[in-house]
């Protein structure tokens, strides 16, 4: 077989495979309806995962790019046990509108539609949101307690630190998004630790900083250190909360 016989035959190949797509993604689609369980998605995925393999052999990366995104998607709602919800379907059908549109664009001029990618990340922004890390330096464990249910409606990352010196021990090592610290912390008040915070050439000499305190607050040194002074009635009534929510 001379080479543009071998040309011939993989070109038939590829028109055969995108003629055959619509039909496949029917399955997948109707494979994503029915999905109510672990098992049930375990098939879905296998079906996702072969049509990336086999979209990549014929060149059709695009679409291999489409489903790649599908899998990561479904992996990490597997991990959470979010399945069969109907937020989780209405999901994964966007991805098969992804395909189908992608699909009639390639079988119409070979060329994919120029918003797959923006759409793309537009799915995956919904599931893979950036948590905001947060430093919470709080003595009491039960007043630690009532700052993570205040705040665990929202996508963020707790770490609880007993006293000033672990937390400074932390800082040192991690990198966060906010501190949020009593005043009445024991080894290092909470005053002391954004001091020293400040002086300190790493990565979280600049976060934002939140002090919670039971004192007169008229009273507290140095209140230009921080950028939110609460009164820890104000943490129930959720001005916590609010500082959060504003910096997502």
């Amino acid at each position: 077989m001379n080479d543009a016989s071998v040309a011939d035959l993989l070109e038939q190949l590829r028109e055969g495979f995108i003629a055959d797509l619509p039909a496949r993604i029917d399955e997948i689609e109707d494979e994503v309806m029915s999905s109510k369980d672990s098992d049930s998605y375990d098939k879905l995925f296998r079906m996702v995962h072969s049509l990336k393999g086999s979209a990549g052999s014929y060149n059709y990366h695009v679409v291999t790019k489409i489903a790649h995104s599908m899998e990561d998607v479904m992996l990490a709602l597997m991990q959470r046990n979010q399945f069969g919800t109907t937020p989780t379907i209405n999901l994964l059908l966007k991805f098969i509108d992804i395909m189908r549109d992608t699909v009639d664009s390639l079988a119409a001029t070979d060329e994919a539609p120029r918003d797959v990618d923006e759409r793309l990340d537009s799915l995956r922004e919904q599931v893979f949101t950036e948590k905001l890390k947060i430093l919470i330096v709080e003595p009491s464990k039960l007043y630690a307690s009532l700052i993570e249910h205040i705040l665990q409606s929202l996508p963020v990352d707790f770490t609880f630190a007993p006293d000033g010196m672990r937390a400074l021990d932390s800082l040192l090592l991690n990198k966060y998004d906010l501190l949020v610290t009593s005043l009445e912390s024991s080894r290092l008040n909470g005053d002391a630790l954004v001091a020293a915070l400040r002086l300190l050439h790493n990565f979280n000499r600049n976060i934002k900083t939140v002090l919670i305190t039971s004192h007169d607050l008229s009273k507290i040194p140095n209140k230009s250190d921080f950028d939110e002074i609460l009164d820890r009635k104000e943490v129930k009534g959720g001005g916590l909360k609010l500082i959060v929510g504003g910096m997502l």
